[in-house]
């Protein structure tokens, strides 16, 4: 072994507490003045080109084990491509919020809140959906739990709980997106009529994140898993220096 290979720790399994990310905010009347719109929109764009970088690193981990179809690579995989939609999801949700920011034409706002509606809903929808779960993002990973210690266990039970509460606390504005999506007229008229109530909007729109991002250090977790697993198993020279 080289002093290279010698040097490498084991990445860290955080126990984080993840109901911070699931806490209810009620709106409080308070709107953002310029300074504060300027800071948040600073915050944003950083927060993009970050999440950003991590994107073409999971396209090359799914790329290098596409061809690998053993019960380890089948479980990264599904723990990688489920890490490529949260991410994906946030940027995404981050990117429409700055720019109804942005929007200077009030249908312009109108129009960007809307779509911001379609993401809110889609994107829970398919990380956890309505129905405990089923058919989900989510779901998909209790098929490969069995290959993980129990600290891990524990952490998907934990955020089970708190997905579910949250699919039942709304309907994450069903509504709005068929309406959106559909393109029912008279409804989307109605719709865009209603009053933008920028931070409130805001809000809405942070209730998708932080769930993402509460499931995404989750998922960071797994793959610290996957990693610390071959690092054992080079460790006792089971693997080979490429």
């Amino acid at each position: 072994m080289t002093n290279e290979f010698d040097n490498i720790q084991y990445a860290p399994i955080r126990n984080h507490p993840y109901e911070r990310w699931f806490r209810e905010v009620q709106y409080n009347g308070k709107e953002l003045n310029e300074d504060e719109k300027k800071e948040f929109l600073q915050r944003v764009n950083d927060t993009i080109s970050i999440h950003l970088e991590g994107l073409p690193v999971l396209k090359e981990a799914l790329d290098d084990i596409k061809d690998l179809h053993d019960e380890f690579h089948d479980a990264q995989r599904i723990v990688i491509s489920i890490l490529q939609f949260t991410l994906t999801t946030m940027i995404d949700s981050m990117v429409i919020s700055k720019y109804f920011i942005l929007a200077d034409k009030d249908y312009d706002r109108r129009f960007m809140r809307g779509k911001m509606k379609v993401i809110l809903n889609e994107g829970f929808k398919k990380l956890y959906g309505f129905k405990g779960g089923k058919d989900s993002k989510w779901d998909e990973l209790s098929s490969i739990l069995k290959y993980f210690p129990d600290g891990i266990k524990k952490q998907y039970q934990e955020l089970s709980s708190l997905l579910e509460e949250h699919s039942k606390s709304s309907s994450w504005w069903r509504d709005e997106r068929n309406v959106e999506t559909h393109l029912d007229i008279e409804k989307l008229y109605m719709s865009r009529c209603e009053d933008v109530v920028e931070s409130k909007v805001m809000m809405e729109s942070l209730r998708l994140y932080d769930t993402l991002y509460a499931v995404n250090l989750f998922l960071t977790n797994m793959h610290a898993c996957f990693y610390n697993y071959l690092l054992d198993k080079y460790q006792r020279g089971e693997l080979k220096e490429n």
